[in-house]
């Protein structure tokens, strides 16, 4: 008879504990590290990435807002695309919470500043290298700011609770209304959801270096 009630309860906790299992949402925010094996640029991101059946994955044509230690440009923060092949970012609208809304220009990414031309001004030399440096930060697959400005954006994230982006050239505010084009946020089975910036963010930037 007890042997018959402790395997009971055996059962009964592994069910609770499946149950537990199941209500608890995956994490968002995920640790991605990498290495370049020819420059050495090591990077460890933030990264807010797609979940379903407990696999993680980006993809082709989606956003993924990024906070970035880099070993060449430091602090990184913005947006990146998704999926194998890589989409062009173009500037993005940013927001924390209910604060007023930031642009994050994809012509000010810190992986562009240094190759600035130092010929003089005016010259058809400057005139081509600003027209390449204008390409490239439009055709740019991430869109990420640096320096103070990207400090700036990671204290309002560390003070806030929620996160929306979007492309800045998806839609014009008028005519008629383009709603896939307004999308902001994180896919969920609930619907589109802020992105929140819960325990695992937190989580990934201690162990990034970015945070103590």
């Amino acid at each position: 008879m007890r042997s018959r009630v402790a395997a009971l309860v055996i059962i009964a906790a592994i069910f609770s504990t499946t149950a537990q299992a199941k209500k608890a949402p995956p994490a968002v925010w995920q640790v991605m590290r990498s290495a370049d094996p020819v420059t050495g640029v090591t990077t460890c991101a933030v990264v807010a990435s797609d979940t379903a059946g407990g696999l993680r994955f980006t993809q082709t044509g989606a956003l993924y807002p990024v906070v970035e230690m880099n070993s060449t440009h430091g602090l990184l923060v913005g947006v990146s695309s998704g999926g194998r092949l890589r989409l062009p970012v173009g500037d993005i609208l940013w927001r924390i919470d209910d604060h007023p809304h930031r642009v994050v220009k994809a012509a000010d990414n810190p992986a562009l500043a240094g190759q600035a031309s130092e010929v003089p001004a005016a010259t058809v030399e400057a005139l081509t290298a600003q027209t390449m440096r204008m390409v490239q930060a439009m055709t740019a697959t991430s869109t990420m700011a640096g320096g103070a400005a990207a400090r700036e954006m990671l204290d309002e994230m560390l003070a806030g609770q929620t996160l929306l982006f979007r492309s800045a050239s998806t839609a014009l505010q008028i005519g008629i209304p383009d709603y896939s084009a307004l999308r902001a946020g994180q896919v969920t089975a609930k619907g589109i959801r802020p992105y929140p910036l819960d325990a695992s963010f937190r989580a990934g930037l201690v162990a990034c270096g970015i945070t103590g």
